[in-house]
């Protein structure tokens, strides 16, 4: 089973990060301009002296300028420091908690109840962290290309393939018809026959899969609306992608990643599923109503 794997390209330098969460932004220094990693540097190595510093205070701690702080804080995708402050110092505890509890990577030390202690706690992580990083407006976007598309095509390789068959089964209980394939060779095909009026719902923890991104490309010339589930949200995919919805996801170790990225991918779904129900409420309840009739009468 082919796996989506990582073959990214580096984002442009000057790229907002709104999306990802703080920490993880603030180690991808690459990301940064060299004045902006005197900044980030000091912040990581001096966490917990951030709560008690003005704006003022940390431009002369990094020999920068209130503005140059500002401007950075803004780069991130927040209002100013204020905000900035509150969020850093937020996640910053956290991760301190996370790092002194036990470690969620499962070894063949652990027993069961320490196998179920850390499953249910990377499940309640990654949703609550996916919970941090969405954006109310950007699921109104996303239900409405869904709620205005006559069909849903779901683009999704590997693992990945498992969300699309739950999205699509949630989603036929809304009252939309989707399609899923499980060869790469019918995704290529759907795509290049995709009209207008159907909806792409495209499926990637990295967002640099190499054949998913040719079908996109595919799907953007074809002016087909793409919607993008991803952990990645400045990825090559989601460049091309008219909404894209960032899901947790764990880098650190392979296995784990792809078990942080399916409950909040789930999660999502759920969320989406929720809102198109409750957008043709009556109607979805009377279906399902009549669903639920037919298969207790057949048990």
């Amino acid at each position: 089973m082919l796996r989506d794997k990582d073959e990214a390209g580096s984002s442009p330098a000057k790229e907002p990060m709104i999306e990802m969460r703080l920490l993880k932004a603030l180690r991808e220094k690459d990301k940064f301009s060299p004045t902006e990693q005197v900044i980030v540097d000091y912040l990581l190595e001096n966490y917990q002296e951030v709560a008690c510093l003005s704006v003022r205070q940390l431009a002369e701690k990094t020999f920068t300028s209130s503005a140059a702080i500002v401007r950075f804080c803004q780069r991130l995708g927040l209002k100013g420091y204020a905000e900035f402050k509150i969020k850093f110092v937020a996640e910053a505890m956290r991760d301190i908690v996370r790092q002194n509890d036990c470690s969620n990577s499962i070894t063949n030390k652990d027993d069961v109840r320490s196998i179920i202690d850390k499953v249910t706690r990377i499940a309640v992580d990654a949703i609550q962290e996916t919970r941090r990083g969405t954006d109310p407006a950007a699921i109104v976007r996303a239900v409405q290309i869904l709620d205005h598309a006559e069909h849903i095509d779901f683009y999704a390789i590997g693992n990945n393939l498992h969300i699309a068959d739950l999205a699509g089964y949630c989603f036929l209980h809304a009252g939309k018809f989707y399609t899923t394939h499980h060869a790469a060779n019918e995704l290529y095909l759907q795509a290049i026959s995709s009209p207008k009026k159907n909806a792409a719902f495209m499926i990637s923890r990295t967002g640099e899969n190499r054949r998913l991104l040719e079908i996109a490309e595919i799907l953007k010339q074809r002016e087909t609306k793409i919607l993008l589930l991803t952990a990645v949200p400045d990825s090559s995919i989601a460049r091309l992608a008219d909404e894209v919805l960032a899901v947790a996801t764990e880098t650190e170790f392979n296995e784990l990643g792809s078990m942080v990225f399916l409950a909040g991918a789930k999660y999502m779904v759920d969320i989406l599923f929720s809102v198109l129900m409750a957008r043709h409420y009556d109607t979805t309840l009377m279906k399902n109503e009549f669903y639920e009739k037919v298969f207790s009468l057949s048990n």
